[in-house]
């Protein structure tokens, strides 16, 4: 998968360019371009010797003519390796001027041009099976990839460049040769062809995919067993939905350890909040400092789910503490938030966050040792050059008791040494913000935001995400299709991503407010992207609109963030049961059948799909709340965590098939529904939840 989107990067290469309007001539290419950018991770190069364009099409056109051969340098504000590779060898002006006159210099923010990132990506994955930030690449005239690589030293790059130049001299034609087989082979993965028939799921199918994956559970810290940790929030869900349903405890006891471990970890920022985006180490300990909007949003879902079903305190105060934290730190002036946190401050990894000798002593005063405890901090063994991270421990009664500390009397304490941490910190370099605006990464903190107002009901929540939604819709659409990022007077189209999450987010709000203005928005949104994005030979939608790239961008796995795909299955299968439209459930039909054997043995990597097949494999129904006290009943029952289940409602009379002719003005009733088919309505919550059998209470 990741070798298509590699190619179809090269030509995406192009589309941006188109998007922003840019005026390309062979004088501009002559001198950097990137001063007027907005983009903070441009313009975070935009002093380099080296000459760099942004992405455009215009490009590829002047290269051809030129016959110069393109570098394609891909990253993003906040990755701490993108800095020092602009450091310390694009700021080198032998290594500029090998790079300006053999060729031409382009600079993509992967952030605003996920698609052109994905192709490349997918490349670099195919050549050389690894890939991750800054991604360089260097490409014939046309785009096509013939060498990727990730961080580069100056000596490292100066070499390859100069192998790359004797090739283009002397062995032209081998280089024309690799850059073929690249593109035949992205081309290759991303045909996904369709299905003559729907494919038919069974819990068998789940049951023998989550055996597969839960072998390569990390039992003693939590996550997959590898060396590096992300977070991954949607296979958690998946797995909280499926342990629910199957009263599995062994797949609950694990997701809960897992949870708890994160809740106590290094990936936590644990004075300000926040979450990074992974740990370098396998017992999450030692992060990579980065914090994306994408992962604080999710991490709001899944821990506002966590806490319906396992009720933990500590869950809803990680929760409100990261809401917090985007409130305080990323918070935009329409109301949005900002896409990114830096790793870095003073050309520092983590130096925002780590503490001398010297400042824990200050901060401890006589309580040294058990700050040191508390935090895991081995005077001996620091973290790097005299510096410690903060590391709580994860048995906090288990250390309260060996401590023989009572735990109010430890809450007061730890609150000392936090003011004093502040206080510290209150004189430093603060990480720097990337102040774009992301579409499809501020749906998914609607998402959250919902989540959690269904876990607390706190209506603040539910407000802030009301007013989200609203401003996407105002500043989200340029020429009536959505954007993929903007900011000042840049826009960037917009992907699949940014309709699918837009398009959760709308039916979230639906569910929550019974306001229809929410559901048909969703409805629209979704009609959209089957419009804009149909892909003529599979039954998935592609990733974008671009209709020249040499290749098609077809994404289907549930990373870091969720698959397109998967979402637009979901939102068409929870659309078909509200409107009883058979349209909308085959096409969601026809798109799971489409990826059964590609996620075959690998569910791991497909969570959203493996929930969509849960939803199918297992009886699947609607809770439909229809009257005046419609909102208060609805509330009660969103408290709960309910797999395999829509709940929606509506204090009016309403053409939704789903609603009619269940409205009376002097009752509101509960409706269980499956299969266009209700169950006897119910006033009292706890006798229609009881007609779902893995919700029923004894």
């Amino acid at each position: 998968m990741l070798s298509n989107n590699y190619i179809i990067s090269s030509i995406i290469f192009s589309l941006l360019i188109i998007s922003c309007k840019n005026e390309i001539t062979i004088n501009s290419m002559e001198s950097n371009q990137l001063k007027n950018e907005t983009s903070l991770y441009l313009k975070q190069h935009a002093e380099n010797p080296v000459n760099w364009q942004r992405w455009s099409n215009s490009i590829f056109d002047f290269s051809g003519e030129l016959n110069k051969l393109v570098i394609v340098s891909i990253g993003y504000s906040s990755c701490h390796w993108c800095h020092v590779m602009e450091d310390e060898t694009f700021a080198d002006e032998t290594i500029a001027e090998l790079m300006n006159d053999n060729f031409i210099n382009i600079k993509v923010d992967r952030e605003e041009n996920p698609d052109v990132d994905q192709a490349y990506m997918t490349a670099s994955q195919l050549m050389t099976g690894m890939g991750g930030w800054p991604l360089n690449v260097i490409t014939l005239p046309d785009g096509s990839p013939i060498y990727a690589g990730t961080y580069h030293t100056k000596e490292q790059w100066f070499d390859i460049l100069n192998r790359i130049i004797r090739l283009k001299e002397n062995n032209y034609d081998g280089l024309k040769e690799i850059a073929n087989n690249v593109k035949n082979g992205v081309i290759d993965i991303n045909t996904i062809t369709k299905k003559n028939e729907v494919s038919e799921f069974d819990k068998d199918f789940l049951a023998r995919n989550t055996k597969i994956w839960s072998d390569k559970w990390d039992k003693d810290n939590g996550g997959d067993i590898a060396q590096q940790k992300f977070i991954s929030p949607s296979k958690y869900q998946y797995l909280i939905n499926y342990g629910s349903i199957y009263k599995d405890q062994k797949t609950l006891d694990y997701v809960k350890s897992t949870l708890d471990v994160i809740s106590n970890s290094g990936i936590i920022d644990i004075i300000e909040g926040g979450f990074y985006r992974y740990t370098v180490d396998p017992e999450w300990k030692i992060p990579h400092f980065e914090k994306m909007l994408y992962d604080q949003a999710q991490m709001i879902s899944l821990y506002s789910n966590a806490y319906k079903l396992f009720k933990k305190p500590e869950y809803k105060d990680l929760v409100y503490q990261t809401i917090n934290f985007l409130n305080s730190e990323m918070n935009s002036p329409n109301g949005l938030y900002y896409a990114a946190m830096d790793a870095d401050t003073d050309g520092e990894e983590g130096k925002y966050y780590s503490f001398n000798l010297n400042e824990i002593e200050s901060i401890s005063g006589e309580q040294i040792d058990l700050f040191n405890s508390f935090f895991n901090i081995n005077l001996d063994n620091p973290w790097d050059n005299n510096k410690f991270l903060l590391l709580p421990t994860r048995d906090l009664e288990s250390w309260l008791t060996a401590n023989s500390i009572n735990k109010d009397d430890f809450l007061k304490i730890k609150e000392g040494w936090f003011s004093e941490i502040m206080k510290i910190k209150s004189k430093r370099t603060k990480p720097r913000i990337d102040d774009k605006s992301i579409v499809s990464w501020n749906a998914l903190s609607i998402i959250g935001l919902i989540d959690a107002y269904d876990a607390f009901k706190d209506d603040l929540l539910l407000n802030k995400a009301k007013n989200m939604f609203s401003t996407l819709l105002k500043k989200g659409y340029k020429n009536k299709m959505l954007v993929h990022t903007f900011k000042d007077r840049q826009y960037q189209d917009g992907v699949l991503e940014d309709y699918a999450y837009l398009s959760k987010a709308a039916i979230r709000l639906f569910q929550t407010t019974g306001d229809e203005y929410y559901f048909n928005k969703s409805k629209e949104i979704i009609d959209n992207s089957i419009k804009y994005f149909k892909d003529e030979e599979s039954d998935l939608l592609l990733y974008t609109t671009n209709k020249e790239l040499f290749t098609k961008v077809v994404s289907i796995d549930d990373g870091v963030i969720p698959s397109p795909n998967s979402i637009i299955a979901e939102q068409l299968f929870n659309i078909g049961h509200i409107i009883f439209d058979d349209y909308y459930l085959d096409q969601s039909n026809k798109m799971l059948s489409s990826v059964k054997e590609i996620i075959d043995g690998n569910i791991n990597s497909y969570s959203v799909w493996a929930n969509n097949i849960l939803n199918r494999v297992e009886l699947f129904y609607e809770i439909a709340v229809i009257g005046s006290d419609s909102d208060s009943k609805t509330k009660l029952i969103s408290e709960r965590l309910l797999p395999n289940v829509i709940l929606v409602q509506s204090n009016i009379e309403s053409d939704i098939p789903l609603f009619v002719d269940r409205y009376f003005d002097d009752e509101t009733y509960i409706y269980v529904c499956q299969n266009k088919t209700c169950q006897r309505p119910e006033t009292n919550i706890k006798y229609a939840l009881d007609q779902i059998p893995y919700l029923k209470t004894n």
